[in-house]
């Protein structure tokens, strides 16, 4: 007998009117189950809680616990997005330098005219470990001195506070206008948040595969991974490299006046493409000096379009890692096409000037710093060399909050753990550890600070000393318990109460770049 497909079709279908009884009645059962449940939950053994949402977490609209004032908060932060008059005046030299600080410490709200100093509410303040007081050093002498002559690195590795490049972008735009230095820093292909980001979009092919520290079941091979604490690997047809060779006119050769041969396979599309912002800080959208991070067993040939430029590359084996560059002002648009060759590993693409500072943006969705025990020692130190870093700032907590714990002393070895890891890797390096924002719950009704925020920023606190790394209490900066309501409500924090908005972390951003230029006096 043969079987109707349609009849067959319409038996195994819901009807309307009986897949809408089935939602009420799975919505019945669960407001039965949120009347009859323990408002306090059901302990399950010693350590354990079973909570269900209550009626009036689902109807009622949250109520709020009073917190500071936000005037009060943010009194004397003065987001700036062009440099005062009085520091432009100065320009060259290494005095300049010296003389800007001064003229931009006089230009605060918190400058006190009888000290003659820089004081900003001690809140605010970077704190410095009892036992290393010149935990700042390389940072400081950098600033202060190498940065007339070449490009100061400063890395900012976080979580998804730091998406979009916000809170960094800021701080790297301070630092530029006072330190001199052009482009977003390093980027990576596979953000999260790529089309967020103000000073730059990035895009690549679709063949592009990320390894990260922080994407679970994505280790990189060898824990090979870049600066980013990532590895991105390009899969695809290719050709293979035949050999070096000499050219027989001038379009055949490369930089360096040679010519590569490559078999005739087929090659995969793969790309890098880079969109300057428009609505971007100017000096972090143009850049004058590309350097592709990569590691690569064989040579392989690029094309790189910088604007209306067109040049072909051969670039060298590089069997660990290398970095190379190329002097082009780029004014809106970038992109590299890997046109011949065995596909590299991608460590990262760095866009600078060829002076002043380039800061870094490194956000890692989900992380709480944990991995970086996990890179390969020669291969980070040798980034963190080449690219002179001289600071490193380590921004992480919010994912850490929603477990709730009287005793975060495991949170404290972990974290203690990481930092030992990169500065045995390059010792002397200025590392800041900034503790976890503020961070809001829905708890019967109103919205309330976790309480355990003060337990993981001390423990926080106590691994950044220990290791004789610096501490930025971004908790207390902001307000402490509760403010993070405050600044919701003025537009300063997105609306699950966790991250700061674009508005928001220039305030933040502002307050971290007034508690270095603190240390700089």
């Amino acid at each position: 007998m043969k079987l109707d497909r349609s009849k067959y079709l319409e038996s195994r279908s819901l009807k309307p009117f009986t897949l809408f009884l089935a939602i009420v009645a799975v919505n019945v059962l669960l407001g039965i189950i949120a009347l009859a449940f323990p408002t306090n939950g059901v302990s399950i053994g010693k350590n354990f809680k079973l909570k269900f949402t209550s009626i009036s977490e689902l109807f009622e609209t949250p109520k709020v616990e009073p917190s500071a004032n936000i005037n009060e908060i943010l009194s004397g932060v003065d987001v700036k997005e062009s440099l005062p008059s009085e520091v432009v005046a100065f320009s060259g030299g290494q005095d300049s330098i010296v003389k800007k600080i001064k003229a931009e410490i006089r230009s605060s709200a918190n400058y006190d005219s009888t000290t003659k100093k820089l004081t900003p509410p001690k809140p605010r303040s970077i704190q410095l470990p009892p036992n290393n007081p010149n935990a700042l050093k390389m940072l400081i002498s950098a600033l202060k001195n190498e940065s007339k002559e070449k490009v100061v690195r400063i890395i900012h590795y976080g979580d998804s506070q730091l998406e979009g490049d916000r809170i960094t972008d800021y701080l790297r735009n301070r630092l530029q206008q006072l330190f001199g230095g052009n482009g977003p820093g390093i980027v990576l292909p596979l953000e999260p948040a790529a089309n967020s980001r103000r000073s730059v979009f990035v895009s690549q092919s679709n063949n592009f595969v990320k390894k990260a520290i922080y994407v679970k079941g994505q280790k990189a091979p060898n824990n090979e991974y870049g600066i980013g604490a990532a590895t991105f690997l390009i899969n695809g047809s290719h050709s293979s490299f035949v050999k070096m060779a000499e050219p027989s006119n001038e379009k055949e050769q490369d930089g360096d006046g040679q010519k590569a041969e490559f078999t005739k396979s087929a090659q995969s599309v793969a790309y890098i493409s880079i969109k300057n912002g428009t609505s971007a800080y100017p000096l972090a959208k143009t850049y004058s000096n590309i350097r592709l991070l990569y590691q690569s067993q064989t040579p392989f040939k690029v094309k790189l379009q910088s604007d209306d430029s067109v040049i072909e590359d051969i670039l060298r084996e590089a069997p660990s890692y290398a970095a190379k560059s190329w002097n082009l002002n780029t004014e809106r648009k970038l992109k590299i096409d890997f046109v011949a060759g065995e596909f590299p590993k991608i460590f990262g693409l760095a866009l600078d000037g060829n002076t002043g500072v380039a800061v870094d943006n490194f956000a890692m969705r989900g992380s709480s710093a944990v991995g970086f025990d996990d890179l390969s020692k020669p291969l980070y130190q040798k980034q963190l060399k080449d690219l002179n870093v001289r600071c490193i700032i380590f921004q992480y907590g919010i994912n850490v909050i929603p477990n709730v714990r009287s005793d975060y002393s495991y949170y404290k070895k972990i974290l203690s753990t990481q930092l030992k890891s990169v500065i045995s890797a390059y010792p002397g390096v200025s590392i800041i550890v900034v503790g976890p924002s503020d961070m809001s719950k829905n708890q019967n009704g109103s919205m309330v600070s976790y309480s355990n925020i003060p337990l993981i920023n001390k423990a926080m606190k106590e691994a950044a000393f220990e290791n004789g790394c610096a501490f930025w209490d971004l908790y207390e900066a902001m307000g402490d318990k509760n403010a993070m309501v405050e600044w919701q409500n003025n537009g300063l924090a997105r609306k699950d109460y966790t991250h700061f908005s674009y508005k928001g972390a220039k305030y933040v951003g502002e307050m971290l770049f007034e508690a270095i230029l603190e240390q700089l006096q």
